[in-house]
């Protein structure tokens, strides 16, 4: 009986054991999340990428190093291409004309992205449906007043079919952002016209690069047009060599002063130290010579 009652424990606690490391190997696999959008440059080149992160202490981080599989279609799914993810989590597929994307009734195109998962990560997959629009700007002046006209249209069965009441934003384009300059809302043949701001800098030419988006636009991706005109006031960055600032080789006055002071401070307070110390030794030997003095009178 007690044999018997001890297998029944032993067993127990294997079952146990497997049952803790089996939801611990569960816990440790990472859960990735796949975006996947859909983008057109303004030389009319599209794209797809997908971005795979996940989240741990309520930070984004990327997955390099695994293999994203493309898809077109609804019913039955074409694999377009594998492409494995950048540094920043990113794997990017050129829709040229060696990918053959089936459309849908309506003219959409469908696409899945997919990432199999592995013995560490779990499997995520992302599904988008978009529509092929084409995105036309034109620039005119009249009477020192500048206009950004804008034209959007897509193609179903061959035919032109303007695209109303979505939102495009005008930037143009600065070093590290986009300065945004207006929006125009597509009227019902496709169309939308803003006026351009005159005191906008440029550079020593005047020339800015005025850049029309359509941004995450639920049935028409991503879109982009550009161009660049001396539209802008003729603007020098260079920095005189006399200037004095954090970013040029001489500082400002103010910071000169001000650390030569603590510095002083710094090694006043060092060299008090050593000079005290010096005193103190001496004084000690001078208080040991008057004590043995006095021991002999």
């Amino acid at each position: 009986m007690k044999k018997c009652l001890f297998k029944i424990l032993l067993l127990s606690s294997l079952n146990l054991l497997v049952a803790v490391s089996a939801s611990a190997q569960e816990k440790s696999n990472i859960r990735p999340y796949n975006q996947l959008q859909y983008f057109k440059n303004t030389d009319d080149q599209a794209y797809l990428q997908t971005t795979l992160t996940y989240s741990q202490n309520r930070m984004e981080l990327p997955l390099p190093g695994m293999t994203i599989s493309f898809y077109a279609g609804e019913a039955e799914k074409v694999l377009l291409d594998s492409v494995v993810t950048d540094e920043e989590g990113m794997a990017k597929l050129p829709l040229d004309g060696k990918v053959r994307v089936p459309s849908g009734r309506d003219g959409s195109w469908s696409f899945n992205s997919v990432f199999n998962g592995n013995d560490s990560v779990d499997r995520a997959d992302a599904d988008l449906s978009v529509m092929n629009m084409n995105l036309e700007m034109t620039l005119s002046a009249a009477d020192s007043i500048k206009k950004v006209s804008l034209k959007a249209w897509s193609l179903m069965n061959g035919k032109e079919i303007p695209v109303a009441g979505e939102i495009a934003t005008v930037y143009v384009t600065r070093m590290f952002s986009l300065l945004p300059v207006g929006e125009v809302t597509f009227d019902e043949n496709g169309t939308g016209t803003i006026e351009f701001p005159a005191d906008i800098p440029g550079d020593e030419m005047g020339n800015v690069t005025i850049l029309a988006k359509i941004e995450d636009n639920p049935t028409y991706g991503n879109i982009e047009k550009r161009i660049t005109e001396k539209w802008g006031l003729p603007t020098s960055y260079s920095v005189p060599k006399t200037h004095r600032a954090l970013w040029t080789k001489t500082p400002p006055m103010w910071m000169i002063i001000t650390l030569s002071i603590l510095l002083s401070g710094v090694w006043g307070h060092y060299f008090f130290a050593v000079i005290s110390l010096i005193l103190i030794k001496i004084d000690s030997k001078r208080k040991k010579a008057n004590d043995e003095y006095k021991l002999k009178v």
